[in-house]
């Protein structure tokens, strides 16, 4: 009886220890993948800041996970809804067709936001701007792509401050998109996801946590000695909140009173808590990452664009805010893996672009760069055109580094496309602050192998772009009331963080080039779906073990 006693209790805790290797064992695919994007967030930030992270947020990714240090972007027009489209589609914008966060219509004479979508109204609150839909995708995302394979199972939500990172990231085939509502502070959505919000959105509305967060002040987490990284927090290079604020500490009273409704929710770290809190109860309350079938959720941070352009990343304001931001993603981190467990969960951390040093900064410091004039740039140009062609409005419309012809006046004037295009490159090249000017002829007869015309290319559509693109020299930026801004091909706005980390990822570092297109057909791999039709990228296999 003692021997068989013995070999039940050896047996009893055999299978005990067999169950705990179980619980350890990943699933053959994540249950949950979850995307965090950091908007302007340069590579160089986490090396730069580490010293004073926490072990749980962007340095708990880094560590266990697999670090891309030479992750980038492929495209000269480095804004935010591109970078968007392009993580999740996996191509160029010259291929997903959200070359800018907006561009000209020369048909209508105006501007279209890329997201918005008149048959389309908000959800949660009147009156709010909610007409949006990812209706400007030409091409379907990953997540798209799996839901339609599992027939509909997969559960998809998006959350941002931001209409631009929570419309485009879902996708087409999303349950719900959600960003804050600027007049009300309320979380809201667009009526292409649903008619009505969720009862447990509507509870964290009830609650008005904008209200409890901006009665807060933001002063700096460490002693100010430790903010070596970076310029004092006196830097004459901050064009600061409204031109006004600019040193700690920021008393949020006083400065709303200066600010319409809730726009302060997008210039404080209170904003990424918000976003954090919204993604924790998305978790939870949508059950994600609780079956076979894998769910999908995209966080999306916003506050760090805003700041990053009004301070620059020589700042204080900007390290404190990463120091907070890496205390939200640490609590998220914790709550997925309590949730759905590391070892089911595929976390993936990125930026849609990077940002430019302040100008100012970089010429003291004998460095090439300035601001471009480009309104007085294009009045001159004007002045030529009339010059050499006579009166008329030859020029329709400058924005986003290109400039849309009068084709209709041209082609009436009996003038060839090519030579008017030709006449204005050769008169704009020659202003100090231009690299390269190229034509849509030129983009549609020769394709470019290399360097920034390369990229350039890659932000062209002949659907969407103008007659005309352009690219700053190195350093300069167009004159803008900002410490600085993003808009080229240069390393400074292409270099962007990528780590994996959770199921079945390496604990490893990477150096080699990877464009961010590799994101999802690796994405799409690992699940063992298609790809996004139009997905370009090559598949990252070195990053997971044997799957």
């Amino acid at each position: 009886m003692k021997q068989l006693y013995f070999l039940l209790v050896i047996i009893l805790f055999a299978f005990q220890g067999y169950s705990q290797v179980e619980t350890i064992i990943p699933s053959d695919r994540p249950k949950l993948v979850v995307a965090i994007v950091v908007e302007q967030m340069r590579q160089d930030y986490i090396d730069r800041f580490w010293d004073n992270f926490s072990n749980k947020g962007f340095k708990k990714l880094a560590i266990n996970g697999t670090y891309c240090q030479n992750a980038n972007y492929n495209y000269s027009l480095t804004q935010t809804a591109p970078g968007y489209a392009t993580i999740v589609t996996g191509t160029e914008p010259a291929e997903h067709g959200i070359v800018s966060d907006f561009w000209f219509n020369p048909l209508t004479g105006n501007k279209e936001i890329c997201i918005i979508d008149a048959r389309y109204k908000a959800v949660g609150e009147k009156n709010a701007e909610g007409a949006f839909s990812p209706k400007n995708l030409f091409s379907t995302t990953f997540s798209d792509e799996a839901k339609l394979f599992n027939r509909g199972k997969s559960r998809i939500i998006s959350v941002s401050l931001s209409q631009y990172g929570a419309v485009l990231s879902a996708g087409f085939t999303a349950d719900a998109a959600y960003w804050m509502d600027i007049k009300s502070g309320k979380w809201i959505t667009s009526s292409y996801y649903m008619d009505k919000l969720p009862n447990w959105v509507n509870d964290i509305n009830a609650k008005n946590m904008p209200e409890e967060y901006l009665g807060r002040e933001w002063t700096q987490m460490l002693e100010i000695d430790k903010y070596n990284e970076v310029l004092p927090d006196s830097s004459e290079y901050e064009f600061g909140i409204d031109g006004v604020y600019k040193v700690f500490p920021y008393i949020y009273s006083n400065i709303r009173k200066t600010l319409p409704d809730y726009e302060l929710m997008y210039l404080i770290p209170e904003g990424n808590t918000h976003t954090t809190d919204m993604a924790v109860a998305s978790i939870y309350n949508e059950n994600l990452g609780q079956d076979e079938n894998t769910d999908f959720l995209f966080v999306n941070y916003t506050v760090s664009e805003n700041i990053g352009r009004l301070y620059g990343p020589q700042s204080i304001e900007v390290q404190d805010l990463f120091l907070r931001l890496d205390k939200d993603i640490g609590h998220l981190i914790d709550v997925i893996e309590e949730k759905v467990g590391k070892n089911n969960v595929l976390i993936y951390l990125t930026s849609n672009h990077g940002v430019a040093e302040t100008p100012q900064y970089l010429i003291d410091n004998k460095m090439p760069a300035g601001n471009f004039k480009q309104y007085y740039i294009l009045a001159l140009l004007k002045s030529y055109l009339k010059a050499v062609y006579g009166e008329g409005d030859w020029i329709l419309d400058y924005s986003n580094n290109q400039i849309f012809l009068n084709k209709i006046l041209i082609e009436d004037s009996q003038i060839p496309l090519k030579e008017f295009q030709e006449k204005v490159i050769g008169f704009i090249i020659n202003s100090g602050g231009i690299s390269h000017a190229i034509s849509s002829t030129q983009f549609q007869n020769i394709i470019f192998r290399q360097g920034m015309p390369l990229k350039m290319q890659n932000s062209f559509n002949q659907k969407r772009s103008g007659d005309i693109m352009i690219s700053l020299k190195s350093g300069w930026i167009d004159d803008l009331p900002y410490s600085t801004n993003h808009n080229s091909g240069y390393k400074y706005d292409t270099n962007v963080p990528l780590i994996f980390y959770g199921w079945k990822v390496k604990k490893q570092k990477l150096y080699y080039d990877i464009n961010i297109t590799a994101i999802a057909p690796t994405i799409s791999m690992i699940l063992g779906v298609p790809a996004p039709p139009a997905s370009t990228g090559k598949t990252l296999d070195d990053v997971f073990f044997n799957r």
